[in-house]
């Protein structure tokens, strides 16, 4: 979860209102809240069981995100490691673009499907399983489909904190095991 905050956390610094789309056990709402005080409204939405929430200003909704009906406008939604999992998930970007607000972003992160040593190559139509497998090209052509560009964060960067191992990924284009990236409207 670190790493996650991390990334987001020059928007969350100053986003009022966030929404994260299959929030499972709420840890990353409630460590939001907990680092942020800025953050006056937090929405999160499960298929399953509602999450353990530790303060006022998160709000639990349990939906199918398949047919989500979500109020509101956020200056960040999340949908981390949710969209591999869904039937429709260009449907449901698509659905989302509208409660997003003038600057708002969305934050994706999916498995990689040509990320090194990825476990998720392979369709699993069971319940809970991957529908989909997403590559840097696909998501980007996607979202561009959508009216949306996407910023990728460390496509090619290794965990690592030193010397040549640290730079030894991008010289030789070996991605990560997860795509991240922020989406956005296209300034028109």
């Amino acid at each position: 979860m670190e790493p996650t905050i991390k990334i987001l956390d020059p928007i969350l610094s100053n986003a009022e209102n966030v929404l994260e789309l299959g929030c499972g056990t709420g840890r990353l709402v409630n460590e939001m809240v907990r680092r942020y005080p800025n953050l006056q409204k937090i929405v999160a939405i499960d298929i399953f069981k509602a999450p353990q929430i530790n303060d006022p200003k998160i709000t639990f909704q349990l939906q199918n995100l398949d047919q989500a009906n979500i109020q509101g406008t956020y200056d960040l939604i999340i949908i981390n490691q949710v969209l591999e999992h869904m039937k429709n998930p260009l449907g449901l970007i698509e659905s989302i673009t509208k409660n997003l607000s003038p600057k708002g972003k969305i934050f994706i992160a999916v498995p990689n499907r040509y990320g090194f040593r990825n476990s998720a190559r392979l369709f699993h139509t069971d319940e809970g399983k991957h529908y989909f497998l997403w590559d840097k090209e696909g998501l980007e052509f996607s979202l561009d489909k959508l009216g949306m560009t996407c910023t990728f964060i460390h496509l090619y960067e290794a965990p690592t904190k030193g010397g040549l191992l640290r730079h030894l990924p991008k010289l030789l284009r070996i991605q990560n095991p997860n795509l991240m990236c922020f989406a956005e409207r296209k300034i028109s």
